[in-house]
């Protein structure tokens, strides 16, 4: 969440109920005829970055000049605005003086904005801040030079002796204003350069910095403010009534005790003052964003004003409310730049009658627990999920999304036709003013088509409009090579398959309720399988990529043998690959010290599901 000083003047507005990605050009009155960047492996322009350049425009030219060396072979560096003449080819990176003159004023872009112009002979490349130069250098080197950053670990870089641009005349931004994966490895650039900007992409200020959660913890924090070892010996009558007695185990708090509030306002002011402290002392930016939120179970407090509270506002989310608001006008005053954040999730996932939500508040949505993941929020089998995302967005100005591309049933993660559906929730979500994603993506190695998933996911958090099948496209042609058509035909068999025998994959979903993964489904989708590792059998990293695509669907094989024994297809051969793929990912993707304790762990799986089919 942005502080008040950069980020709070348009975080405070009401929600607005458009689209803010704009990738249609912005037409001025420019003679633009286009640049040459290199020939003949020369260098046609410098690199000039503004007078007091940020860190993040500082890092912006550098990424730039390195791209364009790697591209083209010839050498480019970035010079100070200083050294400008105004007269020499360049790209202008940051805002520079021409950028101002010609406009519109860098200082009056959002945070985000940004701007690829081309002037005669020069190309300007800035945005407003903290990320929008960065973002504007990123959109030109993929959408313009053809850069592609696949995953965390991998990349295309064009070699291009010859460089050139036609004339460009493009403004936009995210139409999120908060995007967050939880990509547990691979270095942070990555998701800068993806243009992810919450707290689990943990950029450092040289990349515009994330928006982060102070202490205690980003999640799940009723405990961690107001303990049961420390309070309910004394006060077990801030924690929940069950039945007519206090729990101060697995349960929540009593929400209305008129102690409580005090005790979290002074608990939370000093992790506020803590994390300031920290953040001096760093040199960074401190968090903004402070959460207080149920633990991650049920029982709520069932004292008579609790549930009298619960029942006039239909929704055991009318105790929470009440209490954050309180909370909110408390900090508010105190710490104007704050952003108390809170859960609807699992009991509270239905919005309050009446209540509606201070403006210092984030409310964060999870379907977790109410959700079919092969089908839509749209889908009728989604209907209380869907209901409860428009409810809150009518009492919110401050609606985000906690959203899952995995299930975390006790099996692991199966083949999942769940991409197009992404895609449809994500401009649901835009479309009832929803303003930021999180995507808790699970299993590193292990997730169904992982790298495809994360890049698209990505790039419809960027903006939900885009093309899915273009993007499907794109992906497959660019990462997999000449095996991209056939890993489409294996997802166009995965729909179909998920179509002709329905199935409702909850989150904890046992291996029994991927009905569509049955003997037919896995003869033909090994089979196009086969044909993919063909195609690419000669080049070992994409042979590698295609493997891994394909990991998903041996783990399912092999758990589901009983299911898929009408296929004939020979279990050592799908053990044989599973292992190897194994191998190739943890080396690619795992740190040293780490990887005997994951291959261990893949041999015990191997050991448990064969065994049991030998039986």
């Amino acid at each position: 969440m942005p502080s008040a000083g950069r980020f709070g003047a348009v975080m405070f507005m009401r929600k607005i109920r458009i689209a803010l990605l704009v990738l249609t050009p912005l037409c001025w009155a420019t003679e633009a005829v286009g640049l040459t960047i290199a020939s003949g492996g020369e260098a046609r322009v410098r690199i000039v970055l503004a007078r007091e350049a940020t860190e993040a425009e500082s890092t912006a030219a550098r990424e730039l000049a390195d791209y364009l060396s790697r591209i083209t072979g010839a050498s480019f560096r970035a010079v100070s605005e200083a050294e400008d003449d105004g007269e020499t080819p360049a790209i202008l990176v940051g805002p520079t003086g021409h950028s101002r003159r010609l406009g519109p004023d860098p200082l009056s872009l959002g945070e985000e904005e940004w701007i690829l112009r081309t002037d005669g002979e020069r190309l300007l490349l800035y945005g407003g801040r903290p990320r929008g130069t960065l973002y504007a250098v990123y959109r030109f080197l993929e959408s313009h030079v053809g850069v592609r950053w696949w995953t965390p670990f991998e990349e295309h870089v064009p070699r291009l002796a010859d460089l050139a641009v036609a004339d460009l005349d493009e403004r936009g931004k995210p139409a999120l204003v908060y995007r967050d994966i939880s990509v547990e490895n691979g270095p942070a650039v990555f998701r800068a350069r993806s243009r992810l900007n919450g707290h689990f992409s943990r950029l450092s200020a040289a990349y515009g910095g994330s928006q982060s959660y102070g202490p205690p913890h980003q999640v799940h924090t009723f405990y961690l403010y107001v303990s049961p070892e420390e309070y309910y010996d004394s006060h077990p009558e801030y924690f929940s009534e069950i039945g007519g007695l206090r729990y101060g185990g697995q349960a929540q708090l009593c929400l209305t005790n008129p102690e409580l509030l005090e005790i979290v306002v002074a608990q939370m002011s000093r992790e506020i003052e803590l994390s300031r402290d920290g953040a001096l002392a760093r040199g960074t930016d401190p968090p903004v964003l402070f959460n207080f939120s149920q633990n991650d179970w049920d029982r709520p407090c069932e004292c008579e004003r609790c549930s009298a509270k619960a029942r006039r506002e239909g929704s055991q989310s009318g105790p929470l409310i009440d209490f954050v608001n309180r909370l909110a006008r408390e900090i508010g005053p105190r710490y104007p730049d704050v952003w108390i954040d809170t859960l609807a999730y699992g009991y509270t996932l239905d919005a309050p009658n009446n209540l509606r939500v201070e403006d210092n508040v984030v409310v964060r949505i999870s379907g977790l627990h109410q959700r079919d993941f092969t089908r839509p929020i749209t889908d009728p089998t989604n209907h209380e999920y869907a209901a409860a995302v428009e409810d809150w967005s009518a009492r919110t100005a401050h609606l985000r999304v906690w959203d899952y591309p995995v299930v975390f049933g006790n099996a692991g993660e199966f083949p999942l036709p769940n991409l197009r559906a992404l895609s449809q929730d994500f401009r649901f979500f835009l479309d009832h003013g929803v303003e930021g994603v999180f995507v808790e993506a699970a299993f590193p190695i292990a997730a169904d088509l992982r790298d495809l998933k994360l890049w698209v996911i990505a790039k419809i958090l960027e903006d939900p409009r885009r093309d899915i099948g273009r993007l499907l496209v794109e992906f497959t042609r660019g990462y997999y090579g000449r095996a991209g058509e056939e890993i489409r035909a294996y997802l166009k068999r995965l729909e179909k398959a998920a179509a002709r025998r329905s199935s409702v994959v909850g989150y904890r979903a046992k291996p029994s309720a991927y009905t569509y993964l049955d003997a037919r489904f896995f003869r033909r989708a090994h089979r196009i399988f086969d044909r993919a590792e063909r195609e690419v059998e000669g080049d070992p990293e994409l042979l590698r990529r295609v493997r891994h695509a394909r990991l998903s669907l041996d783990r399912a094989t092999l758990v589901l043998w009983d299911a898929a024994a009408g296929s004939r297809l020979a279990l050592d051969e799908i053990v044989r690959r599973y292992r190897d793929t194994w191998r190739d990912q943890i080396e690619l993707r795992m740190l040293e010290s780490e990887r005997s304790a994951a291959l261990e762990e893949v041999e015990r799986e191997i050991a448990y599901w064969s065994e049991r089919h030998d039986r």
